[in-house]
């Protein structure tokens, strides 16, 4: 069973998104960051699927449609997320791991995005989750979305916002050129990293010979 809600053209960037609506704290993190993924990606489309129990009836089935559609809007319009979304909802009886990796397949996805409520260690995340399964038999990238750590309060990091000229120079270089004059200065870069360097692959014979922004 399967329906989009929304619209678009072009080449897509195809997203497959598993969702259990009985999980909906670890399913939630991960919707929000597939979502903010895919809204980033020029032509984005994320394709969300619940898997029911092999027996489920059609009545279930249907129901659960409904629930996920209702869910997925309410989720979108929190996120506040502009412009429209090419985005697809699919419902499937059957194994959770085996089902959304199939309709990876079946899309032909660039990548899946599944959730975990699990602790976020690498050891707890993929033993025996679905998370593991899926990225043990998709052909596509998996992310594992898993709920988000609460810092005790002696190790909270502070991430600072992006320098708005940074990404006003970003946007005007077209992503030939990171920072604005101010970051760009040596003894700036210092204060936070040692080496930023700009090219494209491969590099060039000569590239070593080079003194990037912001190394002694």
């Amino acid at each position: 069973m399967s329906n989009v809600v929304a619209t678009g053209g072009g080449r897509s960037f195809v997203l497959v998104l598993g969702i259990d609506l009985n999980d909906q704290q670890s399913s939630g993190h991960a919707f929000d960051q597939a979502l903010r993924l895919a809204a980033r990606i020029p032509h984005g489309e994320v394709h969300v699927i619940h898997v029911v129990h092999p027996e489920a009836s059609a009545e279930k089935s249907n129901e659960a449609a409904g629930l996920l559609k209702l869910y997925v809007s309410d989720k979108a319009a929190a996120l506040g997320l502009g412009g429209p979304l090419r985005t697809g909802i699919h419902v499937r009886r059957g194994d959770p791991a085996k089902e959304i990796a199939q309709l990876a397949a079946d899309l032909d996805a660039d990548m899946i995005v599944v959730g975990t409520h699990k602790a976020p260690h690498l050891r707890s995340i993929f033993v025996g989750s679905t998370g593991e399964r899926v990225l043990a038999t998709a052909k596509c990238p998996v992310f594992v979305a898993g709920p988000r750590p609460s810092p005790q309060p002696s190790h909270i990091i502070i991430i600072e916002p992006p320098c708005p000229e940074c990404v006003e120079r970003r946007s005007a270089t077209q992503g030939r050129e990171w920072w604005c004059g101010r970051h760009a200065e040596r003894h700036h870069l210092r204060r936070h990293h040692i080496y930023s360097y700009h090219s494209e692959l491969p590099f060039a014979e000569h590239d070593s010979a080079v003194t990037p922004t912001g190394a002694p």
